[in-house]
């Protein structure tokens, strides 16, 4: 059974999430239910939380249940008693702590990599591959590959490269390869799911197509203004007349047509149309056949037209896609990584069809139940990828809960789809029960009622301004909430308009007032659009001497100790350079008495040995920066082991990075972060700045397919193009898709609004810029003007402000209850000290005399490698199998494949008489035995013949020693004590081939 629970900003959801995992834990007597449970949120930090909160409950229960806010609902819905309750809420807890790993609460990106790490092999992946986060990195080492692929064979993709680069240059008068290629394969990461590119053929003719619409449209046009010209001249009027200003659509008919030109003779046509003045009057009956041919030209023409010149600009891109897709595959490959991005995708390919059982045991798990927090941030890829195993909890009469709340959904460029919550998960499951939490628990009376009104006006505005048919304020129809808080306040909601500039000034006013009146300035956060107002508002109260945490003020490279570091080691990289930067380095190391190791094994212990020194130089500024060192180190050793040790290609990706350090969440200072990473957080005081940066719409590229019925390139131009959704695609094929994307970003940015404004428990200001005077005019004209951002629905809607509801309430501050983790120190040792490494004395083989190493040079782990891949082995079949998953892991050299191989088929033919190897035994490989004492075995092979005896056989691949015999006798004694009689032991040692019976 499916149930799904709406809960809106401050409805107790997390109450709920954490309640209903503790009920399928405790409702049926059952030691492991924990492992057969799967919850899934959206962040690390909601991870954190249900975790912390799960495990606290368990341990309230499990100690007195008298004390638990769950006992009562927990009591009624699993019908159980107190001592029941108690008794099974220990079993749980001890469970989850003794296998913590069981514990199977991640976010839903965690589970889907886990899932994917489990499918390696059939994504033609090695197991230990890395995911990359950076796939701008990625996309740049795709397009020099390409570029540097490029030869004098290349002439498909050197024809694509020359038009774009003539038409660029047509256009915008200059061109640049490097950027176009840049641009088309970020456009990529965004291609729609099962789309492909036209071939080079296709795109020829899609060219050709939509050139000749071009060409025609364009001489018409040409004629047309010719005519025109020339009746305006026997009329003596000049082309230029200030009178006739519908004619500044009218070009020298020697001239090419600009964009401009079609959009000013189109509103020209249509303004003489309905024009009255003498103008018009004068020309009437001799303008009569040039203005019917701008009337058929400005109609489905001049659609066609829009259409035709918007593809044929995406031709000469779309050329060179396959070859920049191409190569981003073989990007990952070499480099044995996957795109984050990619991933859902490429587990959809897997698992697309398949039932959850084979899910499953790859995995080598089963959950019964599902829990799927924040819902409404679920990509639909992901939600594929998870239907199989929901469906599979229903057949089963599993439980499974969806939470989210469509209003919430800010992460559409993430890939989110809020509509899968809107009505999506209801059509899949129709007997889905519905649950709305219309309590908010956490916000003051004031803006719980401010937002409940703002919310509905603002959604039916949106609708009107779009033309929409009650499609947001059908989202929005839950918006009102009841209030479930007791404070002593009704809190209070403020909402201000300012000369943009002002907008700093105003936010330090805002602090240092509640700050006066009592608040800490922990209980203070600033909530702005993007990094760069919080930047702005973060250097305005460091001014005012306001302490200031923002991830913005923690960026790696903002660390001195970080930029001596990187100077350093520019300077190992060509001591002898003398250019300005080496000399800095230089003097730095002069004056701090530092010096670079003459070699170095690894990028991250060259760093090490210069942190040693610049520790003793300057140990004050160490000490304070050691967040900052801890987190370049970590950023160093991830890069290190996906690009190996080279250091000029590090120190060139570091200009480009910009690594920063997560905000803490305790400290006594103003916190500043965006909307985004708000969601979710709650906070005392909100002040949030520059509203007018939530615009409606923004212009930006999309993947769309144009409407080309009825249109002069119907069935010579579908396809999938790459297109900048501007207001001048109103007037073609894309409208549709344009009109779409108006709506979706219009639900976006109201939902940024409410998250914005449903984060504060006492305290809500909202500071904007005026309005424009156009607007402002409008209003005062009683006409409804045109909204381009909240701000403006909300100046409306305080008609025009400063606005003030409630008053002020400030609490005391909360302590904080746990204890907090504190890096007091960085150690670190040379290589060839006691307090750093101990070095195996089994090391000592890895390299042979002659240069070979590995297990060409090393007996043991040539050993270790064959003993891996026997315990692959059930019949003989599986060697080339088990042989090839070795290379494919990266534990075997790929040369010494056929090798092994036939080692491996030679020695288990030898022993074929002895059935260990048959189709017809049972075969345990590498089963664990738990003995009396608790103590765990592992015989290498067991088999138990068809006939009831057992032969139980210890691989060896070196020389022979008595305790492998006495081990042997163990395995074969502790079978005994299990009941099989007839039970043989053997050393195999597959070396020289040689079988000793342990028992003889």
């Amino acid at each position: 059974m499916l149930k799904i629970l709406k809960a809106s900003a401050g409805s107790g959801k997390t109450y709920h999430l954490a309640k209903e995992y503790i009920r399928l834990l405790v409702e049926k007597p059952s030691d492991d239910a924990y492992k057969h449970v799967l919850a899934v949120t959206f962040t690390n930090k909601a991870t954190e939380e249900m975790k912390s909160r799960i495990l606290r409950e368990l341990h309230t229960l499990s100690k007195d249940p008298s004390k638990s806010k769950y006992t009562k609902d927990l009591l009624k819905e699993c019908n159980i008693s107190v001592r029941d309750l108690q008794e099974r809420a220990q079993v749980q807890l001890s469970g989850i702590l003794h296998d913590y790993s069981s514990f199977a609460v991640s976010t839903i990106d965690r589970f889907f990599q886990q899932t994917l790490r489990a499918f390696s092999r059939e994504i033609g992946q090695l197991g230990s591959y890395q995911v990359q986060l950076d796939r701008e990195a990625l996309q740049q080492e795709s397009v020099d590959r390409v570029l540097d692929s490029i030869d004098e064979s290349s002439t498909a993709l050197i024809h694509w490269l020359t038009e774009g680069a003539r038409e660029d240059l047509a256009q915008k008068g200059h061109f640049s390869i490097e950027n176009k290629l840049e641009e088309m394969a970020k456009s990529l990461k965004t291609l729609p799911e099962g789309c492909s590119m036209p071939d080079h053929d296709s795109l020829r003719a899609i060219s050709k197509a939509c050139k000749e619409v071009m060409d025609s449209f364009e001489t018409d046009a040409q004629n047309a203004a010719a005519a025109i010209e020339e009746v305006l001249k026997k009329q003596g009027i000049a082309p230029k007349d200030s009178n006739s200003r519908w004619l500044t659509g009218i070009y020298k008919p020697t001239e090419k047509p600009t964009p401009a030109f079609f959009a000013n003779a189109m509103d020209s046509s249509r303004w003489f149309a309905r024009t009255k003045d003498n103008l018009r009057l004068r020309l009437e009956g001799h303008l009569e056949e040039p203005l019917r041919v701008y009337t058929d030209l400005f109609g489905k023409r001049y659609n066609d037209y829009v259409t035709a010149k918007t593809i044929w600009g995406q031709i000469y891109s779309l050329g060179v896609a396959d070859s920049l897709r191409t190569a981003f595959i073989e990007v990952q490959k070499e480099k044995n990584v996957i795109s984050i991005d990619d991933s859902n995708t490429i587990l959809k390919n897997i698992i697309d069809g398949s039932d959850a059982p084979f899910i499953y045991e790859k995995l080598g798990v089963r959950f019964k139940d599902f829990l799927l927090d924040e819902f409404q941030d679920t990509a639909k890829v992901q939600w594929d990828n998870f239907l199989p195993l929901l469906k599979d909890s229903e057949s089963i009469n599993g439980e499974s809960l969806v939470v989210g709340d469509v209003k919430q959904s800010i992460y559409r460029w993430r890939g989110s789809d809020w509509e899968l919550l809107g009505s999506g998960i209801e059509r899949q499951f129709p007997n889905a029960g519905t649950q709305p939490l219309d309590g908010n628990w956490r916000t003051c009376r004031e803006i719980v009622e401010f937002n409940n009104e703002f919310f509905e006006f603002a959604a039916a505005k949106l609708d009107r301004t779009l033309g929409l048919d009650n499609d947001i304020s059908g989202i929005y129809s839950g918006v009102r909430q009841a209030v479930c808080t007791h404070y002593p306040s009704p809190g209070s909601v403020e909402a201000v308009f300012v000369p943009s500039g002002d907008q700093p000034a105003e936010v330090v006013a805002s602090v240092r007032d509640l700050n006066g009146q009592g608040a800490d300035w922990s209980q203070i956060a600033v909530l702005v659009r993007n990094n760069a107002d919080g930047s702005t508002i973060a250097s305005a109260l460091l001014e005012a001497g306001i302490p200031v945490v923002s991830d913005d003020s923690l960026k790696v490279k903002s660390s001195i100790t970080v930029r001596r570091l990187i100077s350093q080691m520019s300077l190992a990289d060509s001591p002898a350079s003398d250019n300005e930067k080496q000399k800095a380095a230089g003097f730095l190391a002069t004056e701090m008495g530092l010096s670079a190791p003459d070699h170095y094994h690894s990028l991250p212990e060259l760093a090490e040995v210069l942190l040693r020194d610049l520790k003793s130089a300057d140990p004050n500024t160490f000490e304070a920066e050691i967040p900052y060192i801890n987190s370049f180190m970590d950023y160093l050793r991830d890069w290190a082991s996906s690009e190996g040790n080279n250091l000029p290609s590090f120190l060139k990706d570091w200009d480009q990075a910009d690594p920063v350090i997560s905000s803490p969440a305790s400290g006594d200072a103003v916190r500043i972060l965006t909307v985004h990473k708000s969601k979710g957080l709650e906070f005392p005081f909100v002040i949030f700045p520059y509203a007018e940066k939530v615009t409606l719409y923004k212009a930006s590229s999309y993947w769309c397919t144009p409407n080309l019925e009825g249109s002069s390139l119907q069935g010579k131009a579908e396809g999938i193009y790459n297109v900048e959704l501007s207001s001048g695609k109103a007037d073609s094929a894309f409208a549709q898709r344009l009109q779409e994307e108006q709506k979706l970003q219009a639900v976006d940015n109201i939902n940024i609004f409410y998250v914005a404004l449903t984060r504060a428990k006492f305290g809500l200001k909202i500071i904007s810029a005026n309005p424009s005077k156009e607007f402002v005019e409008a209003v005062k004209k009683q006409r409804e003007p045109e909204c381009r951002n909240m701000s403006q629905i909300l100046w409306l809607f305080v008609h025009g402000g400063p606005y003030f509801r409630g008053e002020r309430y400030i609490p005391a501050p909360e302590k904080e209850s746990e204890e907090s983790t504190v890096l007091t120190g960085y150690p670190s040792f040379p290589a060839d000290s006691g307090g750093r490494l101990s070095f195996s004395q089994e090391a000592a083989d890895y390299f042979g005399e002659d240069g070979s190493f590995g297990m060409e040079a090393s007996n043991r782990i040539r050993g270790n490698v064959l003993h891996d891949i026997l315990s692959c082995i059930l019949v003989q079949e599986d060697i080339p199998g088990a042989v090839r998953e070795s290379v494919l892991d990266g534990n075997l050299p790929a040369h010494m494949q056929a090798e092994t191989q036939e080692f491996l088929q030679e020695r288990v033919a030898s022993v074929a008489g002895r059935g260990w190897f048959s189709k017809d035994a049972r075969v345990f490989m590498e089963v664990p035995i738990i003995d009396t004492d608790g103590r765990e075995w592992r015989p290498d092979r067991v088999v138990v013949h068809p006939s009831g005896e057992v032969s139980i056989i210890d691989y060896k691949f070196g020389e022979a020693e008595d305790k492998y015999a006495r081990q042997v006798q163990r395995y074969v004694n502790l079978y005994r004590r299990m009941g099989y009689s007839k039970v043989s032991g053997y050393l195999w040692y597959l070396s020289d081939n040689s079988v000793v019976n342990t028992l003889t």
